[in-house]
């Protein structure tokens, strides 16, 4: 776990977290296989798994639209066939489950005065997915900043600079969380006090209520 300079919780703080890994169940090694399954072609799982990787930051930044990134990849891992919105649905099904434990310890800082942001790498089809399950709570938060609809993604510094300015907060007075080490980096790179999520008990006593 790393931390840097966190304040006393005994005046009004901003926390800016990430989504996925942190307030979203992240599928890990499922969200692939699944995606495997729709294409279809297990011979080239591992070129499929690189290329799948190494454009994802451009999907998420809306770069590219989720067409052109399902070409890109037909092109580069040399499929035969590939049906897109097959592959789609498979890549973001049930990626807006709440891991609700952690979600109510965020509206619980809320409701005590604090302001909560959020940070995410999320493409556009995912994001509409999210916010049609999630919208009751993420519609409490002080902002919620999409990487899709800004033109970045994590750890790209624009991306902590559009979420700054949608909370309205100078860096050094916001903690940014995120189960991601490279983000953490980044995040510091930019001025951001940090804790490196990696569950909710250690959250807590990082934050120290």
């Amino acid at each position: 776990m790393q931390v840097r300079k966190e304040p006393s919780m005994s005046k009004t703080r901003t926390f800016l977290f990430d989504l996925y890994g942190v307030l979203i169940k992240e599928h890990g090694a499922a969200q692939f296989e699944r995606v495997a399954r729709a294409v279809g072609e297990p011979s080239k799982n591992d070129k499929l798994h690189e290329v799948y990787e190494s454009l994802r930051l451009d999907l998420d930044a809306g770069r590219v639209s989720e067409v052109n990134y399902w070409n890109q990849i037909k092109l580069l891992v040399g499929l035969e066939f590939l049906d897109i919105q097959e592959v789609i649905a498979a890549d973001y099904r049930g990626l807006y489950e709440r891991d609700q434990d952690m979600v109510d310890y965020v509206l619980s800082l809320k409701a005590k005065g604090h302001r909560i942001g959020i940070l995410s790498n999320i493409p556009e089809g995912l994001a509409k997915l999210l916010k049609e399950h999630n919208s009751e709570w993420l519609d409490q938060l002080d902002a919620v900043t999409l990487s899709c609809d800004i033109g970045a993604a994590k750890p790209e510094p624009k991306s902590f600079h559009v979420a700054l300015e949608a909370l309205g907060e100078k860096a050094e007075d916001v903690t940014f969380i995120d189960d991601r080490v490279r983000n953490i980096e980044a995040a510091r790179e930019e001025g951001l006090s940090t804790i490196h999520f990696t569950g909710l008990d250690s959250l807590k006593e990082s934050i120290q209520e």
